[in-house]
């Protein structure tokens, strides 16, 4: 199966390696998006794995180049193509958005929001296909070149320097990813009551919610956080890793044994629980309570997850407490909270479902 990337083309049982051309930078260098492709010697489907969106969320690169460097063409049925840094510009800054967008009051230069990266409103301009920030050509790249060429996609996300995150988000008018997100065997699983896929309002969506909507299943496993050290980064790139070759095992691109929790925690109801005001915060929890190399943390209604208190006159300010019985799937440890910021959140037991 000989397969085409921008002109050239790949034949079957090989690897290659391409970069994404976006535009010449202020600096004379160059911007571009990479691209690796493992190419299978016999047919099957086209995975997509996807990392950086945002570019704080860095440790999922490990798991990417794990999967590209293990895996051998020569048995592997159908494709990988994988976008380890999606937007390189807030990666080289560690920003969860595009540093100084030109168009900051159009697009917030949030590149999973922009998605496919083309107007389909004039807003704030035309819809020539140039008249775009550079976020959106970063997006409508990305659209082109690797989500148009997926049956099937994996979008890596996580938390902010300093917090932990373990949790797996699907487009529930998809029954291929309702399936997915319980193969991938994260534990726990997102159903957010948020728009997903075709119930999308306005011209712009997330990644995974765009290629729903044309038909391409596809799951967010959000996975750890970053400054927490060797021993836990591995542990998240082992968890994404053996994720992956659930799904791959599932399309029958491996021949991979599936292996998932006896039983995964379904929810709907997250609650933010959030510093009223800015200060230092004395964290009662650790980055492995989220379910990362022991088992998830069960948090009572009314428990103290933190303090925090004013560092210029020592006074306590506030206690951040569970309003809900639940499981913690998002925490941050002791450091700097701005007001109203969160990084604490418990999959409510409300609605929610053990699944066998």
């Amino acid at each position: 199966m000989v397969l085409k990337i921008l002109g050239n083309e790949i034949e079957a049982g090989s690897k290659a390696f391409f970069r994404l051309k976006v535009a010449k930078l202020l600096d004379g260098s160059e911007l571009t998006i990479p691209l690796h492709v493992v190419n299978g010697d016999r047919q099957g489907p086209a995975l997509g794995l996807v990392s950086s969106v945002h570019g704080q969320e860095y440790y999922h690169n490990r798991i990417v180049r794990k999967i590209i460097l293990e895996t051998d063409p020569s048995q592997l049925k159908g494709t990988l193509l994988a976008i380890p840094v999606a937007n390189p510009p807030a990666f080289q800054h560690s920003k969860r958005r595009t540093p100084d967008p030109p168009e900051m009051t159009v697009d917030f230069a949030n590149l999973n929001r922009v998605f496919p990266g083309r107007r389909l409103v004039p807003l704030f301009g035309s819809l020539e296909p140039t008249d775009v920030s550079l976020t959106m050509k970063m997006a409508r790249i990305i659209t082109d070149e690797f989500v148009n060429k997926c049956n099937y996609i994996i979008d890596f996300h996580g938390h902010m320097q300093g917090g932990s995150l373990k949790k797996i988000l699907y487009e529930r008018n998809s029954e291929e990813s309702t399936e997915m997100s319980k193969i991938f065997g994260l534990g726990i699983i997102h159903d957010p009551i948020t728009a997903s896929g075709d119930e999308w309002k306005g011209p712009y969506m997330p990644l995974t919610a765009y290629a729903s909507k044309i038909g391409i299943p596809a799951i967010t496993p959000e996975i750890g956080g970053g400054g927490h050290g060797e021993k836990f980064e591995l542990l998240c790139e082992e968890i994404g890793a053996r994720g992956v070759r659930n799904i791959m095992g599932h399309l029958k691109m491996l021949d991979e044994e599936i292996v998932t929790p006896e039983r995964q925690f379904y929810f709907r109801r997250a609650p933010h629980i959030r510093a009223t005001h800015g200060g230092y915060l004395i964290s009662n929890m650790r980055p492995e309570d989220v379910g990362i190399g022991c088992p998830t943390r069960e948090i009572q209604k009314g428990e103290v997850l933190g303090t925090v208190y004013d560092p210029y006159t020592f006074e306590e300010l506030e206690q951040l407490k569970s309003p809900v019985d639940g499981l913690l799937y998002m925490c941050l440890i002791s450091g700097l909270i701005p007001p109203q910021g969160y990084g604490i959140a418990v999959a409510d037991y409300q609605d929610s479902k053990w699944i066998e």
